[in-house]
């Protein structure tokens, strides 16, 4: 541990003594605060003597208590402190001092500018010398990242992560609505001797994972015996891939999928992150240190730091980005009562969302001249209320969920939270949202209902802005007698048995890929989804009757309205309640080009590059 903190230590140790002219302590207890030995204390202060941060005088003879007076005050301190490492460029240590924390909203904002100065787009020069300068996007993130083996991943981060490690076999092409080739360059259905579909797929050759090893069609077998069902444990899209009934290697390069029924999403399937090409056998860390053939390699990763790195043997253009770095920052999200703060943290925008330099006077803004780019997100955030005890779950009750929809719809939450909470969703892919639904919009609430006299559990998990979002829900639900209870799990525990025991509703949030198709089916036709596993019976009955026409519907337009006409169910039974979507943006300076806020709320950092000219 640095000399600042264990300064901070002592400071905010003995703070509440009141610290005015100095106060008495033992080296007994100044030990017990700096956890360490007497002899070490006194090391610790006289190095703390000789930088003035105190002024010490010991006691006279054994147990006699000293006085001790702290005279560098915490933030200061730490701001000098970060900024000499900033300068010497040991960026590692100054955000180490930097997430010590600061005593004060005016601290915070201080070094929240200052870190402004190592983060974003830069021009470093290279490790080595004859590379010349790299090209280098760092930014802060609230939390770490979790797996990024794409079989489990389902949180937004790490699925744009896994877009950028990772290639799939063909590629979802937006424009056209259609399939491109990936690491498959040819795909042909054919008929077996029973009738059975068989999908034979023809793969790229020279592609190498990001260790070296060349990718074979034994890489994706692998990959998609582990979808449907021979990974421990099982995928959560595990559901969706039933129907393979045999994945094989004809050759070193060419694939066979046989199917028990006629697939018609099956192309989409592959298209999915979670159908990822890994290589076969993977290591115990892989989830932590991914290998994939992306456009991106893992270059280091640590509890809080992750660095990506073009990948130079990319069998596709390479990257003009040199490195991408995301730094994990806890503070840029603690402390809600900055909303500012808050709405940097969760949202994709704050890949590229800078400010100006630290400066001593002045409040932060915009860089001049930067632009901005900016979009509605395209998933949203939604409740989904678990009927866990059958027919005596409150949920019964129609008027409690008229209730609440009523409260989350009618609701001003997008004014008094303020902040980058955007339109209200009336589907849950907002550019479907021109296909009309039939559903009756909630009645306001009616102030005299106040007789329920009920207690409800809200679960979630911290971050994305939920803990702003269930206080608001818990405030606006009491004046009808309703008493929530907020419990925040880790995202990994939110749908364990325990967990949905005890949850009478969910607060999540819902990603969205570019594939429109693919989101609806891990949503409504997954039986493992978060909306499946809390309906009641009866509508599990009727999602699955519809669900069970899809895989034999070859027109995509019918596979998405038989699951528009799911999801109007569901919305109209007020099964799922339907929030609102965030507004995002991307602020960079003009020499950054092809920069566009993808489907998840990121930016692809393949398309970068950086005009010098401008």
């Amino acid at each position: 541990m640095r000399l600042e903190e264990h300064y901070l230590r002592l400071y905010r140790g003995l703070h509440p003594r009141g610290l005015e002219g100095g106060t008495e302590a033992t080296l007994a207890e100044l030990a017990g605060l700096l956890h360490c030995t007497e002899r070490n204390v006194k090391l610790l202060l006289r190095g703390m003597q000789t930088r003035d941060w105190i002024r010490w005088e010991p006691g006279r003879g054994r147990g006699n208590r000293s006085r001790l007076e702290l005279r560098a005050e915490p933030d200061r301190l730490l701001l000098e402190q970060v900024k000499e490492r900033l300068a010497q460029g040991r960026l590692h240590e100054a955000v180490a001092l930097a997430e010590q924390g600061t005593d004060t909203p005016e601290g915070r904002r201080q070094f929240a500018e200052l870190l402004q100065e190592a983060f974003g787009y830069r021009r470093e020069p290279s490790p080595d010398e004859k590379q010349g300068s790299v090209e280098v996007l760092r930014f802060p993130s609230y939390r770490q990242l979790g797996s990024l083996d794409p079989v489990y991943a389902t949180r937004r981060t790490e699925l744009h992560m896994i877009r950028q490690l990772f290639d799939t076999l063909v590629r979802y092409d937006g424009e056209t609505a259609g399939f491109l080739p990936g690491l498959a360059h040819h795909w042909e259905l054919v008929a077996d001797e029973g009738g059975r579909e068989r999908w034979i797929f023809a793969l790229q050759k020279h592609v190498r994972f990001h260790n070296g090893q060349p990718f074979t069609a034994r890489d994706a077998v692998y990959t998609l015996e582990r979808l449907h069902g021979a990974g421990q444990p099982h995928s959560p899209y595990a559901p969706l891939y039933e129907g393979f009934e045999a994945v094989t290697a004809l050759d070193d390069f060419r694939l066979e999928i046989r199917l028990r029924e006629p697939l018609a999403p099956l192309l989409g399937l592959l298209a999915s992150p979670a159908a990822s090409i890994v290589p076969d056998g993977l290591t115990p860390d892989f989830a932590f240190r991914p290998v994939g053939t992306g456009p991106f390699r893992l270059a280091e990763r640590e509890s809080r730091f992750l660095a990506l790195e073009a990948f130079a043997d990319y069998y596709k253009r390479r990257a003009h980005l040199d490195r991408v770095e995301m730094w994990c920052l806890p503070s840029t999200y603690d402390g809600n009562e900055d909303p500012g703060a808050e709405d940097e943290a969760e949202l994709g925008g704050l890949n590229f969302r800078h400010y100006r330099p630290y400066r001593e006077s002045g409040e932060s803004r915009l860089q001049e001249h930067w632009l901005e780019e900016t979009n509605i997100d395209r998933g949203c955030k939604f409740i989904a209320l678990n009927w866990r005890s059958g027919a005596s779950s409150p949920w019964a009750d129609t008027g409690l969920r008229e209730l609440l929809a009523s409260v989350l719809r009618n609701g001003s939450v997008q004014f008094e939270l303020d902040g980058n909470r955007g339109p209200l969703a009336n589907r849950f892919i907002r550019d479907m949202e021109g296909d009309a639904l039939d559903i009756a919009s909630p009645r306001a609430p009616d102030r005299k209902v106040r007789g329920y006299r009920l207690t409800l559990r809200l679960v979630t998990y911290a971050g994305a802005g939920h803990e702003r979002d269930a206080a608001w829900l818990q405030r606006a639900l009491a004046p009808y007698g309703i008493r929530l209870e907020l419990s925040f799990v880790p995202y990994e525990a939110l749908f364990e048995e325990a967990t949905l025991a005890e949850a009478d509703l969910y607060l999540l949030e819902q990603p969205v890929q570019e594939d429109a198709e693919w989101t609806l089916l891990t949503l409504l036709a997954n039986a493992n989804s978060p909306v499946r596993r809390c309906m009641s019976p009866e509508l599990n009955e009727i999602a699955r009757r519809l669900c069970a026409a899809l895989p034999g519907e070859p027109s995509r337009a019918r596979r998405l309205a038989l699951l528009g006409r799911l999801e109007e169910t569901l919305l109209r039974e007020r099964a799922v309640i339907l929030w609102y979507r965030w507004q995002q943006s991307a602020s960079y300076p003009p020499g950054l080009r092809d920069v566009s806020i993808s489907s998840l709320g990121w930016v692809d950092y393949r398309k970068l590059w950086f005009d010098g000219r401008r």
